[in-house]
């Protein structure tokens, strides 16, 4: 029986270091950028309509320079599968998948060891 993939133990948004931490169920940590986040996100108004949404979304955009500064106003949980986040300016249509969000890590390990632990 294949073992059931990952899911998040505890979240943590960091307001001043502009970084949302994920804790999985594995033992591993991803961080994730506000900047990075707000560009990934998978809403059908982001991704430019709904055939835009089946679309993957490509992690490099995590790994851009920070041009803004964002606001999280409310991460919530959708059901069981995904996170929603209620950005500063009201925006909030789109479900990062657990998934989707354990995919866009860009740590070493996650990586490959190209890049190094945020």
């Amino acid at each position: 029986m294949p073992a059931a993939p990952p899911r998040p133990a505890r979240l943590e948004a960091d307001v001043d270091a502009q970084t949302l931490t994920v804790g999985w169920t594995d033992g591993h940590t991803s961080t994730y950028s506000y900047e990075g986040l707000r560009r990934a996100c998978p809403c059908a108004e982001c991704r430019g309509g709904h055939a835009g949404m089946a679309e993957p979304v490509d992690p490099i955009v995590f790994d851009l320079p920070a041009l803004m500064t964002y606001e999280v106003k409310e991460l919530r949980p959708a059901g069981h599968y995904a996170l929603q986040i209620v950005w500063g300016d009201g925006h909030g249509s789109g479900l990062f998948r657990w998934e989707a969000l354990r995919d866009y890590c860009r740590c070493a390990a996650c990586t490959g060891g190209d890049r190094a632990e945020p």
